[in-house]
């Protein structure tokens, strides 16, 4: 666009550029391509959020960024240095001083651009607004797949960053090209991690993001953050201890009778060492098991209200290794491992995940569990130490972590599945290995105890009538 300017002006418009680095980075971009007209900056992406300008996970991968790259090089053009979002996709826009859009094309991945004349036709008086409605490349998809069937045999390559960006080359772009303003979501142990992400890129569709948090500080910084870079002001924090069954009864109370959309259970731990709640649980299985049990059951009422209610569940890969634990949940009588107790317990996300999509079907109420891969958090770094420091270079983002949550609460394809476990957008199965599979029985047994270790209690000193 640089050199049809004298084209665009002659039009009586002007080429506005806008950036998400520094100001002296621009200063250095205008200089090096000799621009005279307006670049503007916007390094909190206010304006990219307000456009509905995707951020992109396939880069690596888009066909379109070799081709580009060397066009650059050969234009003089050469790449110093990143600042700003680099996943950040951009757009093109052809506004009338009134306001109106006459066109507007959002980049699906890196190296997409308009054509020029495209957009030099969108300059006429008479043009019509053009909005790009471009699918997935086949090629794209068809590449995606093939790819897909050489790493997904391997965990390292599957769940890795690479495994990621493999299995997004098959995503359809307008999965997510959705209005959520609509919707209440609640997410728990939202203040880092895939929590927050999943918090930001809700809050980032325009839904009212309710963070539950333990810790009030750290939660009320996410809050603040989710704000400052989606623009949305509806984003609220509610503290609560999943681990604590009074605190669960607690928030659900306070979350109003109003309808819930989307119920997110995400909070997690990975305690190196036996820890007992005051009710009596393991700390991992309060967490992960009792808690959103309880949660999911006292929210019932308000997901049944939603027009399209979902309960979604983030598991782990690990849960692969593990079948369901119902002699020793607790861990009185087994020598304590962190790591297993983590597995055991996202085995059994899985199982009440497929348990509660049985005990709502026939309500517009929807549950699914998935699992994130291998993804860089706070928890995996404080947690699996001798882990991280194997695989920090290939671990993927929170954002790549927390994708396949946000395309489960947000695209309306999605509400179709029930009781499914899901993996880069994809059902997948649930057994690897023949020895971890729970019998029927042993699933309606997870059940009950979930129930008998929920059960409100009369408080210490008080009489049942």
């Amino acid at each position: 666009m640089r050199g049809r300017i004298d084209v665009i002006r002659a039009r009586g418009a002007e080429l506005v550029i806008v950036g998400n680095g520094a100001t002296n980075f621009a200063a250095a971009f205008r200089e090096d391509f000799e621009l005279d007209g307006p670049l503007l900056v916007d390094p909190e992406l206010v304006a990219y959020r307000a456009a509905g300008l995707r951020r992109g996970r396939v880069e690596l991968l888009s066909p379109r960024l070799p081709w580009n790259a060397l066009r650059a090089l050969r234009a003089g053009s050469r790449q110093t240095g990143i600042q700003g979002d680099p996943w950040q996709l951009g757009g093109v826009f052809v506004l009338r001083p009134e306001g109106e859009a006459t066109y507007a094309y959002r980049s699906r991945e890196a190296g997409d651009h308009p054509p020029v004349d495209e957009i030099l036709a969108a300059l006429d008086e008479d043009a019509d607004p053009i909005e790009e409605t471009a699918d997935a490349s086949a090629s794209r998809v068809w590449l995606g797949r093939i790819l897909s069937r050489v790493v997904d045999p391997f965990i390292v390559s599957s769940f890795d960053r690479t495994g990621f960006r493999i299995h997004s080359l098959t995503f359809q772009p307008d999965d997510l090209d959705v209005d959520l303003s609509q919707r209440r979501c609640v997410v728990t142990g939202a203040n880092s991690g895939i929590g927050y992400e999943t918090a930001l890129a809700l809050a980032d569709l325009g839904a009212r993001v309710v963070l539950v948090c333990r810790d009030r500080e750290r939660g009320q910084e996410a809050v603040e953050r989710v704000q400052k870079q989606t623009g949305n002001a509806r984003v609220s924090l509610e503290v609560a201890d999943l681990s604590v069954l009074a605190s669960v009864r607690s928030v659900a109370d306070r979350l109003g009778s109003e309808s819930v959309d989307v119920l997110v259970h995400n909070a997690g731990v990975l305690p190196d060492e036996r820890t007992e709640t005051a009710d009596g649980l393991e700390l991992t299985f309060a967490v992960h098991v009792a808690g959103p049990f309880l949660l999911t059951r006292l929210l019932r009422q308000r997901l049944e209200q939603s027009p399209d209610g979902r309960v979604l569940w983030v598991s782990s890969g690990g849960m692969y290794t593990r079948r369901l634990q119902l002699e020793d949940p607790n861990w009185t009588s087994r020598d304590y491992d962190g790591v297993l107790a983590y597995a055991e317990t996202k085995r059994a996300q899985v199982v009440l995940a497929e348990l509660f999509a049985e005990e709502l079907r026939g309500t517009r109420v929807v549950v699914n569990a998935m699992h994130p891969g291998w993804a860089d958090t706070p928890s995996v770094r404080s947690s699996l130490p001798r882990f991280y420091g194997a695989t920090r270079h290939f671990l993927r983002t929170p954002a790549e972590g927390a994708d396949t949550v946000v395309w489960l609460a947000a695209c309306p394809r999605a509400g179709d599945e029930t009781g499914r476990f899901f993996f880069d957008r994809q059902p997948r199965r649930t057994h690897l290995l023949p020895f971890t599979r729970e019998s029927e029985r042993d699933r309606r047994a997870l059940w009950r105890l979930c129930e008998q270790l929920t059960a409100e209690r009369p408080e210490r000193g008080a009489h049942a009538e």
